[in-house]
């Protein structure tokens, strides 16, 4: 049987439950912060969106924005970490592939399709438009402590460790390279709108074909 005057005088259940409601109330906010703004990015551009506009589609004040994000920049961050955290999470079903190129293709096939299906052509532009311009420390697109780049790295050091792939270079100089040019891929699917531009195809493809051939270790000429 519950002891309710016990809970109900419980200094430390009174000072829990307060701060799990505003917990809540202010993760909610800044996720329809998050969307007014992804929302209005897609219709207007990101440059003709104002801040007061993000909260009036809200419905927040707009003191709200500046109390989960500095400037308008900080939504861009905050959606690819969101991506990130996706990457993350399907890492774990890698462990059904046995090889290291087979890990990399499904890696590549997932994530795309992701991109493809969740994020879209239109968000992938502002995105990569954003990065291009944003100079300072929210260059998320390049940052190494992304999950992206870490699962690539990990892939790519057990492909070294098993004699799949070549060793002359370190895992992380390898995983940048697979980075940098896979993102080849998303910029010319924004470059062509996706117009007879299949994202999953083209970059599965490419994957296979031209990055893991050239991580592999090549048999030594008689």
């Amino acid at each position: 049987m519950v002891n309710y005057t016990t809970e109900m005088t419980n200094p430390d259940i009174l000072n829990e439950k307060p701060t799990g409601v505003r917990k809540k109330r202010a993760l909610r906010t800044k996720k329809i912060l998050l969307d007014s703004a992804m929302s209005l990015f897609k219709e207007k551009g990101f440059d003709a969106v104002t801040i007061e506009e993000i909260t009036q589609r809200a419905g927040t004040a707009k003191g709200s924005f500046y109390t989960h994000f500095s400037t308008k920049s900080d939504i861009i961050v905050e959606e690819f970490w969101a991506i990130d955290a996706y990457y993350n999470k399907y890492s774990r079903n890698l462990k059904r592939y046995k090889t290291a190129r087979d890990k990399l293709t499904a890696f590549t096939r997932a994530q795309t399709r992701f991109v493809r299906d969740e994020i879209g052509n239109p968000m992938l532009k502002i995105l990569y438009a954003n990065q291009t311009v944003q100079e300072g420390t929210n260059n998320i697109i390049v940052n190494e402590s992304r999950f992206w780049h870490s699962i690539i790295c990990g892939i790519i050091r057990e492909g070294q460790e098993n004699g799949e792939f070549r060793t002359d270079f370190p895992a992380e100089t390898l995983g940048r390279w697979f980075n940098r040019t896979m993102r080849g891929n998303f910029l010319d699917w924004c470059v062509t709108s996706g117009k007879n531009f299949d994202l999953v195809e083209e970059a599965v493809e490419y994957c296979n074909m031209f990055i893991c051939t050239a991580l592999e270790v090549k048999e030594k000429e008689n």
